[in-house]
């Protein structure tokens, strides 16, 4: 029976909201919209994914820096091309207490200016590069959207890293890099996602091409979960990274950046979430294993004794655990863990005792299977290793029915009446008209081109009708 008033199927962000807050994962109630409280629970998965990525970083020589939250509002102005599309969402501070400051502080809602101020600094010679920085911090937009947690905030924890290469092979050698970061990270967090070649229009201001990694959610929207940009010397020149080169010419950095943030969270709860609580890979999970004990009158004694070594057993597996000894029924506790996501939940009653060993339980797919004490860890781990690989299969799986082709502009509006469509594959002249055309009429955007694929249209533009130059996948998007 589910634990929620509003069913994923029927009202997918009734239950989202439910969902987030239920779970522990985001309180919303701030009185500061889109400014929300990352939650214990919500707090521990994004510092599990930061582990991933940080791990990611480490192999790959990022260094992770951190660099000043304010922001003169003279970088801003350097850099007013960059800045443009953010100066509706940025925040400033003009006072301290009751005295006017003299030059007004940008809250950072990027940080291209202030870290390109610095490297300016430290870049003297090719020898200097590549440089390769990560910064972990928080990021404030003052989002003119309807916010809504995770999804699209106003305050939000995020990744940023920023290169400066002496060629542009080199950028764009940074630039493969770094899909590979984000591509093995996101497969790790079994997320289904489409890699797109952003267009021009589209293009991270200051960029030479964006390259952005979309993941299709079960109500047919999709959600951007991260973003790669090469800057070319676009930057460097407005923030003076010159350098020396080998021959003693000198030339300005290439760059990269690329970045994701908290929304990854909610792509995984939106996901693979389900009317009972949240389902989460095992490596993301803060509580990876609880034991619950099934206690009858005038056996307690026997079942925790088990329990304690049981638990002692686990946790010297290095395994996340929690003996639950709280006076709750165990049908509480059992609701209560699957709402916040535990992959494995231990059952150990009389029965169990009088056998030696335990029953385990899935929580992604609900089944129980008995196992013998001197197998659990190893049973455990496998169990692991099952949910990982099937919530990858979801994930692929998801990502194939969410993309369908129209061949003209009748069978593309039919698809964006209904449901929403997931991303829609058809054929576009390549011109802006006919994409401001598609967002007016159906409020619904063109992603891009697909990465790394040569793909020919099939048909004429599907707006004007004119010879179409690109495949183009269209989605309603958060």
């Amino acid at each position: 029976m589910s634990v929620f008033t509003k069913k994923k199927d029927e009202n997918f962000m009734a239950w989202y909201l439910d969902i987030v807050r239920r779970a522990q994962v985001v309180d919303s109630r701030t009185e500061v919209k889109g400014a929300n409280v990352l939650m214990a629970n919500g707090y521990e998965i994004w510092d599990r994914m930061k582990r991933i990525l940080d791990e990611k970083f480490y192999v790959t020589e990022h260094k992770n820096m951190y660099f000043p939250l304010f922001i003169p509002d003279k970088f801003i102005e350097m850099e007013s091309t960059h800045f443009e599309g953010f100066v509706p969402e940025v925040a400033y501070v003009t006072h301290a207490g009751k005295k006017k400051l003299e030059e007004k502080f940008a809250l950072r809602p990027t940080s291209e200016t202030i870290m390109y101020h610095m490297y300016s600094q430290w870049i003297r010679a090719y020898t200097d590069m590549p440089l390769k920085v990560n910064q972990w911090c928080n990021i404030i937009r003052i989002d003119t959207k309807d916010t809504k947690p995770l999804l699209r905030d106003r305050e939000f924890q995020w990744t940023e890293a920023h290169t400066c290469h002496a060629t542009p092979e080199e950028a764009v050698k940074q630039v493969e890099e770094s899909m590979w970061i984000y591509g093995s990270f996101f497969d790790e967090c079994c997320l289904p996602y489409l890699i797109t070649k952003r267009p021009k229009y589209d293009t991270f201001p200051g960029a030479l091409y964006s390259i952005a990694y979309d993941a299709p959610l079960t109500d047919g929207k999709t959600l951007q979960i991260g973003t790669t940009h090469n800057l070319d010397q676009g930057f460097a020149k407005v923030f003076n990274i010159r350098f020396q080169k080998e021959d003693g010419s000198h030339d300005y950095a290439y760059q990269t950046c690329y970045g994701l943030s908290t929304r990854v969270i909610a792509a995984v709860i939106s996901v693979h979430g389900d009317d009972r609580g949240l389902i989460l890979p095992p490596y993301l999970a803060p509580l990876q294993v609880v034991i619950v004990p099934i206690l009858f009158k005038g056996k307690e004694e026997m079942v925790d004794k088990e329990s304690k070594a049981i638990l002692e057993k686990i946790k010297n597996a290095n395994l996340r655990v929690k003996y639950d000894v709280s006076e709750k029924t165990s049908g509480f506790k059992f609701n209560e863990y699957e709402l916040i996501g535990v992959p494995v939940r231990v059952e150990i009653g009389p029965k169990e005792v009088e056998k030696g060993g335990v029953t385990l339980a899935r929580r992604d797919t609900k089944e129980r299977i008995f196992v013998e004490t001197d197998k659990i860890i190893e049973t455990i781990r496998e169990l692991f290793d099952k949910i990982t690989e099937e919530l990858k299969d979801r994930a692929k799986k998801l990502l194939e029915e969410s993309i369908s082709d129209a061949n003209t502009y009748e069978e593309l509006e039919k698809k964006f009446k209904g449901r929403n469509p997931g991303f829609v594959r058809t054929n576009w002249c390549g011109d802006v008209e006919c994409a401001d055309l598609i967002k007016e009429k159906l409020k619904a955007e063109i992603r891009g081109t697909l990465y790394g694929e040569d793909e020919k249209p099939f048909g004429l533009c599907v707006i004007c009708t004119e010879e179409a130059q690109e495949v183009a996948y269209i989605s309603k998007a958060y």
